[in-house]
C-alpha cells in the first residue's frame, strides 16, 4: 500500500502516534453542547463503541479544555449561550492557525448558509438535529478507521 500511495501521490502515508484502528488508542472526543442530557447520550453512546470523552457546556468552556488536554476530534453543537459553535470554531482556528482536527456541527437549524459557515471554517461534517445517534458514531468510526482528515491532534500551543 505504501508503495501504491508513493507511485500515485509521491508521498508515503505516516499515522500520528494519536491515531490507530482501536478508537481507545485515540485522545478523548471534546463534546460541547450547553444540553446536559444531549451530551450524555452521545457521550454513552460513543462509550459503547470504545471512544473516550471529554465534555464541555459551551464554547469558552472547550477553548480552556484543548489548551489543557489534546483531543482527537470535535463534536459541537451549533446554539449555546455566550458562543455558537461556529464562533467557537473561528476561535479554535485562530488560536492554532496551523492544526486541525475533525469537527462534526449539529444545528436545529441547519441552512444552506450555515453549511456553507461551518465547511468554509473547517467542519467535516454538519448534522441535523433531531440527532441520529447512530449515523454521528458511523460517522466518527469512518474517520477514525481512514485517519481522516490527514490532521494532527490538537496540542497547547508551546510558550
Amino acid at each position: 500500500m505504501e508503495a501504491l500511495l508513493m507511485k500515485t501521490f509521491g508521498f508515503s502515508h505516516k499515522p500520528s502516534p494519536m491515531r490507530s484502528t482501536s478508537p481507545s488508542a485515540q485522545g478523548p472526543i471534546l463534546l460541547v453542547d450547553d444540553d446536559r442530557l444531549h451530551r450524555t447520550c452521545l457521550k454513552e453512546f460513543l462509550h459503547l463503541r470504545g471512544y473516550r470523552c471529554v465534555e464541555a457546556c459551551q464554547g469558552q468552556e472547550a477553548l480552556e479544555m484543548i489548551r489543557q488536554k489534546a483531543v482527537s476530534m470535535i463534536i459541537t453543537d451549533q446554539n449555546m449561550p455566550e458562543m455558537d459553535g461556529l464562533t467557537f470554531i473561528q476561535k479554535l482556528n485562530q488560536t492554532y492557525p496551523n492544526e486541525a482536527l475533525p469537527i462534526f456541527l449539529i444545528t436545529a437549524e441547519l441552512s444552506h448558509a450555515v453549511r456553507l459557515c461551518a465547511f468554509k471554517h473547517g467542519v467535516n461534517r454538519v448534522f441535523e438535529k433531531p440527532l441520529d445517534f447512530q449515523e454521528l458514531c458511523q460517522a466518527v468510526d469512518w474517520v477514525i478507521k481512514f485517519d481522516l482528515p490527514a490532521r494532527s491532534t490538537v496540542n497547547p500551543p508551546s510558550s
